[in-house]
């Protein structure tokens, strides 16, 4: 390394042709010049700011030009033959970039619940349950909470007006209360907030559709209202964002297959292409 910096200061031009300049570093027969570093120092740094920007920036270019030239003499002629794929890579973004604008431009994001029930009609045997799933109640409250009989009875219920009643006492008294009658979720999901493991899931549930257990601080109520085992059918509801993905991402790949068909006749009809 260099035993000093050369700073640049505004109103102070070291930059000219490099016959002009005294270099600042030497790699091998790659120079570097003050000019080069004009850049990379902001106008208006202070003199000891500008040596430590000055400083990290020399040492950095040393360190890439060894690095460039090991790599330069490690390397096949074939290996270091970069032109083509800078230029398959500039291709393929152009080609993506101008897709995009196209898509966002003129394609149709809307899918219909008439989609997406069609598809999903016609595909269940793609739609079948890993785990279980259920819909119901999940309450937890804490041992000192009152009225744990009522909580007990409410949850289980299952009427709207005791739901209502247990959500209004959830309010006041419970850690968490999660209602989800008209939402499947998975088992796996709830159970997981429960200190109680169940190793039979589907054939627990064919006989027990209340649990409830405690710990050190909580007592844990879950009511089962509807399930689905492990290999059945996924009902519509839970998959029908993953439906519309599908269904979206299909609509892109006709999209760009008709876009390319169409630049590609244009370019025959046009007399853009021979092919020899």
């Amino acid at each position: 390394m260099l035993g000093a910096v050369v700073l640049l200061t505004p109103g102070c031009s070291l930059i000219g042709s490099e016959n002009e300049e005294e270099p600042m570093a030497r790699v091998f027969d790659t120079f570097l010049y003050p000019s080069d570093l004009a850049d990379a120092i902001p106008n208006g740094s202070v003199q000891a700011d500008s040596a430590v920007i000055a400083r990290s920036y020399i040492d950095t270019w040393v360190r890439k030009q060894l690095m460039l030239h090991r790599a330069e003499e490690a390397l096949s002629d074939d290996q270091k033959n970069v032109e083509k794929k800078i230029e398959e890579y500039r291709s393929s973004l152009l080609i993506y970039t101008y897709r995009q604008k196209l898509l966002q431009q003129k394609m149709d994001t809307l899918i219909t619940d008439e989609e997406i029930g069609e598809y999903y009609e016609e595909n269940t045997d793609n739609f079948i349950l890993n785990d279980v799933i259920v819909k119901g109640t999940f309450v937890k409250v804490p041992l000192s909470a009152p009225d744990i009989a009522n909580v007990r009875s409410w949850t289980r219920s299952g009427q709207p007006e005791d739901l209502d009643n247990l959500e209004k006492y959830s309010i006041n008294y419970a850690e968490k209360f999660e209602l989800f009658n008209n939402a499947w979720i998975y088992f796996n999901a709830v159970m997981s907030q429960v200190p109680l493991e169940i190793q039979q899931p589907d054939r627990y549930l064919r006989y027990n559709r209340n649990i409830e257990t405690s710990d050190a601080m909580f007592h844990y109520f879950v009511h089962i209202l509807e399930y689905k085992n492990a290999g059945d059918v996924s009902p519509l509801d839970l998959i029908r964002d993953d439906i519309r993905s599908i269904l979206l991402n299909k609509r892109k790949i006709e999209f760009y297959n008709n876009l390319e068909n169409q630049v590609y006749t244009e370019g025959a009809n046009r007399n853009q292409f021979e092919i020899y």
